[in-house]
């Protein structure tokens, strides 16, 4: 499994828009590019961050160009946000990581 991680700093008062633009991007790449899903957490000084999962990295290499759609959902979260730190990317060595239920 590959990962691939990033960390923003969001404006004040576009984090309502930033977390929405980057939940629909996700579901796209989840459900349209072969992605496994991602996490967006939220620290207490403002910073986000993220981590994506694909099944490798030649998964996340071959994806095909973005639609339009997801073009205007990146562009939007730069509009919201300076992008601190990444994309940085590995592979998976261990997983300990558990899902609470719902």
């Amino acid at each position: 499994m590959h990962a691939i991680y990033f960390r923003w700093k969001v404006a004040s008062g576009h984090e309502r828009d930033f977390e929405q633009a980057w939940l629909e991007l996700t579901k796209l790449v989840r459900d349209e590019r072969g992605g496994l899903g991602s996490r967006l957490h939220r620290c207490a000084d403002g910073h986000y961050f993220a981590y994506a999962q694909w099944p490798s990295e030649l998964a996340w290499a071959a994806q095909a160009e973005p639609s339009p759609r997801m073009v205007e959902l990146r562009n939007r979260m730069r509009e919201c946000a300076e992008l601190v730190d990444g994309p940085l990317r590995g592979d998976v060595v261990a997983d300990l990581l558990v899902s609470a239920p719902d």
